[in-house]
């Protein structure tokens, strides 16, 4: 096997660092030799004794040695054409590039298909967590009915400071920043962006369906403040950035929301960087996912393993159908917080020095709208 790594930053050069130290019981594992012959990047970070660097990823490409070209540097354009470049020389693909499989994966998917090679992209999701590939092989028994969770560690990571250290979201954003968290595009992470790419590609997994990127409904934690935090924690709830896909009647539903979790769910006791995957099946019922979602090593992790991946020659097919049915899940219960009482269908309620909380009972978010129309309010979903 032989490796040619474009984009030598954190986590490109962690997988160097992963293939290098681990190199003799990776070649014990698969039954061959694990060569990484070249690690691509505008300067050279100081890569180990034998590895070619190169500024020029046509060098890469062009190498009739090469078998796996990983693809580690981001972004929507550049990333394509190396990526697309590679397939058609007939190299296999492994990728961390969530955006880029989340807008563009049909197209990828169909020129691996054309030939004869695979794209990985275990790493896209979750960090190091292992999801992608179990959620797609390990749960083929299943139906999956429902996919929900935390999976973005950078808003998790806010969300807990400003409840641990009350402290208002400036004040955990700037400490997130400060500790490297937050992508130099922040609305990736705190307009949920970067959420919704993770979701999309787990419902096009579970679902079997290539759709609209821009269909996907996205709000992100600009508006969570630590008064609604406090008045959640007080009714027994947690304010979490939730990604959710499930199968609605004559659509799939996918959006990603801050939700107010239960403090008895696991969900709802995720804290700090961390990440978690619920995928709700027919047969399985519950299987949960937990770990790291970001970081040098953590996300290296999962780029060797689709390394190694490769190795099988199996290919993964991605023979889905393109659908335009997707929506808002609109039908939620519903965390509201006015200054003024309102006629709503709720579960609970609670009031504090002329402050009014609801927790709705499940409804439309129609409904919703009718009752808080011309107030000033809060509202999240909850989940049930």
């Amino acid at each position: 096997m032989i490796i040619g790594i474009i984009g030598l930053g954190t986590v490109g050069f962690g997988t160097v660092d992963i293939l290098t130290k681990e190199k003799e019981r990776l070649e014990k594992e698969i039954g061959e030799d694990v060569i990484v012959k070249y690690g691509c990047a505008l300067e050279n970070p100081g890569l180990p004794e034998g590895i070619i660097y190169t500024d020029d990823f046509k060098e890469v490409l062009n190498d009739p040695e090469v078998d796996v070209v990983v693809e580690l540097i981001g972004g929507l354009t550049f990333a394509k054409t190396i990526i697309l470049s590679a397939l058609e020389s007939g190299k296999h693909v492994v990728t961390a590039n969530k955006a880029l499989i989340a807008h563009h994966g049909q197209e990828l998917f169909e020129a691996a298909r054309k030939n004869n090679v695979n794209i990985f992209y275990e790493a896209s999701v979750g960090g190091g967590i292992p999801v992608v590939v179990p959620a797609k092989e390990s749960l083929i028994a299943n139906n999956i009915k429902k996919i929900e969770g935390i999976l973005n560690g950078t808003t998790n990571f806010i969300l807990s400071l400003m409840e641990t250290d009350n402290l208002d979201f400036s004040e955990a954003l700037r400490i997130a920043k400060n500790l490297g968290y937050v992508e130099a595009d922040e609305s990736l992470d705190l307009d949920g962006y970067d959420a919704a790419h993770k979701i999309a590609i787990l419902a096009m997994n579970a679902f079997h369906i290539f759709f609209d990127f821009d269909l996907i409904n996205t709000t992100g934690i600009r508006s969570v403040t630590k008064v609604d935090m406090d008045f959640a924690k007080k009714l027994g709830y947690r304010i979490k950035l939730i990604a959710q896909a499930k199968k609605l009647e004559d659509s799939i539903g996918i959006d990603v929301s801050p939700t107010l979790v239960p403090m008895t769910d696991i969900v709802g006791n995720v804290m700090d960087a961390y990440n978690v995957v619920e995928i709700t099946n027919d047969y399985v019922e519950n299987v949960l996912f937990y770990g790291k979602g970001a970081g040098r090593y953590v996300t290296a992790s999962a780029v060797v393993a689709d390394i190694m991946k490769t190795h099988n020659k199996e290919l993964w097919t991605h023979d889905y159908t393109y659908t335009d049915k997707i929506t808002p899940i609109d039908v939620s219960k519903y965390y509201i917080h006015t200054s003024e009482p309102i006629e709503i269908d709720y579960e609970e309620s609670y009031t504090d020095k002329g402050e009014y909380i609801y927790i709705t009972n499940e409804i439309s978010i129609h409904d919703v709208e009718d009752a808080i129309k011309g107030k000033d309010y809060a509202l999240f979903k909850v989940r049930d």
